[in-house]
C-alpha cells in the first residue's frame, strides 16, 4: 500500500500540479496568478504562518507544490530548502524561484528519509502534504531529527470533523451520489484532490482530528493546534450553505477544513 501511495501521488501531481492554472509556465505572471488564487482562497495563511519572520533562517518545506509558499519565505530573506517526490513540482518550483532571482535547494527525495544533518534546520514547514504520506509518524521523527533545538515546525493537515468532509464528501458525494459504494471511503477521500476520480487516479488521503495531531506531534513543545478555512459551500445541500453563511466566522474554529500545528523542538 505504501509504495502504491507514492506511485499514485506521483501519477496525480505529475499530471496536474497542485494549484495549476492555464498559462505560460515560464513566466512570472503565471506564478503570480497561482499565488493570487492560493491566498484568495486561503487568506488566513500569511497571518498564521508569518512568512516574514524567518530572515536568514534555514527553512525546509516538505511538499513544495509550485513553490508558492516557499517564495513567501524567500522574499523575506529565508534560506530555502525543499523536498518533493514529484518531478513536476520540482521543475515548476525551480522555474518560479529562478524567475525571481532566488537560489533554492530542491531535492527529489522521500520525506521519510530527509537528506539533512541532525539539528541543521531552523524551521520545517508543510502545508497540505503530510496527510498524503502513510508513514506520517516516520516523517515527523525525521522533522524532529533535522530541527535545531528550539527550531519551529509548522504544518497543516486535512481536518476530520470539517464541514467539507462531513457534508460535501460524506453526505453529498458519498451518500447522495453513491461514491461510498462505488469508490469506497479511500476512493471518496481521494476525490478531494482536483483531477482524482477515486478509481483510476486515487492519491492516498488521511484526515486528522485535533487529538490525533496532538498525539502525532507529542515530541514537540506544542504552541498551537487550531482549525481554519470554512466556506458556505462546504455545507450540503446548497441552501444549508446559504443559511449557514452568517455563522461561518463563528463555526470556522470548529468545522474548518484544515487543522494546523505550530510548535518547537
Amino acid at each position: 500500500m505504501h509504495d502504491n501511495a507514492r506511485l499514485e501521488a506521483q501519477k496525480h501531481w505529475n499530471a496536474v500540479a497542485c494549484g495549476e492554472l492555464e498559462g505560460n509556465k515560464n513566466s512570472i505572471e503565471y506564478f503570480d496568478a497561482v499565488a493570487f488564487e492560493r491566498y484568495k482562497q486561503q487568506p488566513w495563511m500569511h497571518d498564521y504562518f508569518c512568512y516574514d519572520k524567518f530572515d536568514g533562517q534555514h527553512i525546509l518545506e516538505i511538499g513544495i507544490g509550485q513553490g508558492t509558499d516557499m517564495m513567501q519565505f524567500a522574499i523575506n530573506g529565508a534560506i530555502c530548502h525543499g523536498v518533493d517526490i514529484t518531478e513536476n513540482h520540482l521543475k515548476l518550483t525551480k522555474i518560479n524561484a529562478s524567475l525571481r532571482g532566488f537560489n533554492v535547494d530542491l531535492r527529489e527525495v522521500d520525506a521519510t528519509r530527509l537528506p539533512f544533518e541532525d539539528n541543521s534546520i531552523d524551521c520545517v514547514y508543510s502545508f497540505g502534504v503530510l496527510h498524503h504520506i502513510p508513514e506520517i509518524n516516520q516523517v515527523v521523527e525525521e522533522i524532529h531529527r533535522v530541527l535545531k533545538p528550539g527550531g519551529r515546525v509548522m504544518i497543516a493537515l486535512y481536518y476530520k470533523w470539517s464541514a467539507f468532509h462531513i457534508f460535501s464528501k460524506i453526505f453529498a458525494n458519498g451518500l447522495r451520489n453513491g461514491w461510498l459504494f462505488t469508490k469506497g471511503y479511500a476512493g471518496l477521500l481521494s476525490t478531494i484532490e482536483l483531477g482524482a476520480d477515486g478509481v483510476q487516479v486515487k492519491p492516498y488521503v488521511r484526515l486528522f482530528s485535533k487529538s490525533e495531531v496532538r498525539k502525532l506531534m507529542m515530541n514537540f513543545k506544542q504552541e498551537d493546534i487550531s482549525i481554519h478555512q470554512l466556506k458556505a459551500d462546504h455545507f450540503w445541500p446548497s441552501f444549508v450553505g446559504r443559511v449557514a453563511a452568517p455563522w461561518i466566522n463563528k463555526l470556522e474554529g470548529r468545522m474548518g477544513w484544515y487543522v494546523t500545528f505550530q510548535g518547537t523542538k
